[in-house]
């Protein structure tokens, strides 16, 4: 099995939680078999429905047999401004990873979310999918494209009423990695979610982010996302009125401790 395919295969935000997670970013350099993980501690800021500072810290488990990968992910961001809660929200992702060969690979994954200041209650959602490696060059590069579907059940606070949504969404998207050098590595990621029933209702991502080693365990990580939602929470009936915005950006840079 090709060493940097392997890097390719491995997924999941996970970071705050957003209506669509990157698994990319926090996908390790060849995991050894047994058992790895990381610890992460950051510094967010937001544009959009909330413009404020937080701070947030997550931890990352994997574990690998072979073949298979298997990675838990969980994450909590925690933001006031003027002594006044304005961030709460939590995170948990698992997957499991089998490589067929040096181009393919399938994969299972679930998550659970909540964000009281996006309305959102909980998101669980449940899916699966294949991926395609297109182009690599060892140590420089890699092109990937990534094809899926999940089953999705979101629970919203409108305040003067609950809403709740049940719907299948594609899953399709690509990353592209490209090693700076050594020990700083560039990668973007864009994922598309159109719901199968409706495809005028739709979510993007966005999201670049630059990962570099400062040492052999110790991770600086920035990275910048932007959003979109085709139909964010509103509730225009209430004072004052629920109006979220459809497109929303956040930046972020924190420290991760690989172990």
């Amino acid at each position: 099995m090709n060493k940097f395919f392997t890097v390719c295969v491995l997924f999941a935000a996970a970071l705050p939680a957003w209506a669509i997670s990157n698994i990319e970013n926090e996908r390790p350099n060849l995991p050894e078999p047994g058992l790895s993980g990381a610890l992460k501690i950051g510094l967010h800021g937001k544009t959009g429905n909330q413009e404020e500072s937080s701070n947030g810290g997550g931890a990352k488990i994997i574990y690998r047999a072979d073949d298979d990968i298997f990675m838990v992910l969980v994450d909590r961001e925690y933001g006031t401004k003027h002594n006044i809660k304005t961030t709460d929200n939590s995170f948990a992702h698992t997957r499991w990873t089998h490589l067929l060969n040096d181009k393919w690979a399938v994969e299972g994954f679930a998550q659970w979310e909540e964000d009281q200041f996006d309305n959102l209650t909980s998101r669980v959602l449940a899916g699966g999918g294949a991926r395609y490696l297109v182009a690599q060059q060892k140590d420089v590069y890699s092109f990937a494209l990534g094809l899926g579907a999940f089953r999705e059940v979101e629970k919203q606070n409108l305040v003067s009423y609950q809403e709740t949504n049940r719907l299948w969404r594609l899953n399709t998207y690509y990353s592209y990695k490209y090693q700076l050098n050594d020990q700083v590595t560039l990668v973007n990621t864009t994922y598309a979610q159109p719901s199968t029933s409706d495809f005028g209702d739709f979510r993007v991502l966005f999201d670049l982010g630059l990962n570099v080693k400062l040492t052999n365990s110790l991770h600086l990580k920035l990275s910048y996302k932007l959003t979109y939602d085709s139909d964010p929470a509103q509730n225009l009936l209430i004072t004052p009125p629920i109006d979220n915005y459809k497109t929303n950006t956040q930046y972020e840079t924190s420290l991760s401790y690989n172990f």
